[in-house]
């Protein structure tokens, strides 16, 4: 047995969603999806039945996202990508990320045991780049940012993450909720810098969390090495299927995103009561001098389930983190808030 797996701890997701009139708290999208019904009957009988073969949908991601197939490793979410990862390219060494972040970092630090040491966020909610820099040892095995952060919202450019780049170490990039901001990807990239390694996902803009799909995209070389750890089959069939549906109907995405967006501004427009940080994605958080007492009080008789939680440089334990969707504030529920303080 593993004994440093003994002092480990995991949360799961365990709620029953099925038990909420709004699921705000986790970046998923609860919008119907146009043309769902029509995808439904592409399913037959032989997508359960066979193992899946994924390599058109490789080349159609390729297609998507600019890049070679060579250059792209798929997985069962970015989550298994960014475990992958660690198996590939960790070795006992430190692992370097902001604090807080995506807890997975972490906990795979732990599993693999790696130093995991988190940079704290400043005080506008940045990470400081030379801060990462000056804490890059010779044992270190990964820099790991999610790109925007997750759950502050930070995003770095380019020329600030080239500095890492020209680092000798392995630098991942997350780029799980690039789609809601407009800033640029790191993508274009991975063809001049070979330690550049860059997460994708299925799960937010596209709106298919359920599904449990996404990708690691870098240099050939890498990619190689990630596949050793691959799983037999990496995805399931019918998965595949909804994902190629979304690319081909890349409306259906475009439409979502946009919408988030717009909602979001009127959103933070609207709580003007509130003290309210953009996260930079399809999500904000906002808090009160009572530490949200009463909007604890609107989201439990409306049955909302959001998330709580206390970030940097504040006392306060009860900052919610309320996932936008479509006509979010036209909601019953959102308009008491708006009256609450």
């Amino acid at each position: 047995m593993k004994k440093h797996l003994i002092n480990i701890e995991r949360r799961f997701d365990t709620i029953d969603k099925s038990q909420y009139s709004y699921v705000l708290n986790q970046s998923e999208r609860t919008q119907h999806i146009p043309g769902f019904q029509k995808f439904l009957q592409t399913i037959n009988q032989e997508d359960f039945f066979f193992y899946p073969n994924t390599e058109e949908f490789r080349y159609e991601l390729g297609m998507w996202y600019g890049i070679q197939t060579n250059q792209i490793f798929l997985c069962a979410g970015s989550d298994v990508g960014i475990k992958s990862i660690f198996e590939t390219f960790t070795n006992g060494g430190r692992v370097l990320s902001s604090e807080p972040s995506f807890p997975m970092y972490k906990v795979y630090s732990e599993l693999y045991q790696c130093e995991y040491f988190g940079i704290p966020h400043e005080e506008d909610y940045t990470i400081s780049t030379e801060k990462i820099l000056s804490n890059i040892t010779h044992d270190t095995d990964l820099v790991i940012l999610a790109n925007p952060n997750s759950p502050m919202g930070e995003y770095k450019s380019f020329d600030e993450i080239s500095v890492l780049l020209e680092q000798d170490v392995p630098v991942l990039i997350d780029e799980a909720y690039i789609e809601f901001t407009d800033e640029d990807s790191v993508l274009k990239y991975i063809y001049e810098y070979p330690n550049l390694l860059v997460t994708r996902t299925f799960s937010k803009a596209f709106g298919a969390a359920g599904c449990r799909v996404g990708c690691v995209i870098s240099h050939e070389d890498n990619i190689n090495l990630i596949s050793k750890f691959r799983h037999m089959y990496e995805i399931s069939g019918v998965s595949m299927k909804f994902c190629q549906y979304l690319m081909n109907n890349s409306d259906i995405v475009d439409t979502y995103v946009q919408e988030i967006k717009e909602e979001k501004n009127k959103i933070i427009s609207l709580l003007d009561n509130y003290e309210v940080i953009d996260a930079n994605s399809n999500w904000i958080h906002f808090n009160d001098d009572s530490d949200n007492v009463n909007t604890k009080k609107i989201f439990n008789e409306h049955k909302v389930l959001v998330k709580y939680c206390k970030l940097p440089h504040d006392d306060r334990v009860n900052w919610c983190r309320l996932t936008i969707q479509p006509n979010l504030s036209n909601q019953v529920f959102f308009k008491e808030l708006l009256n609450a303080t």
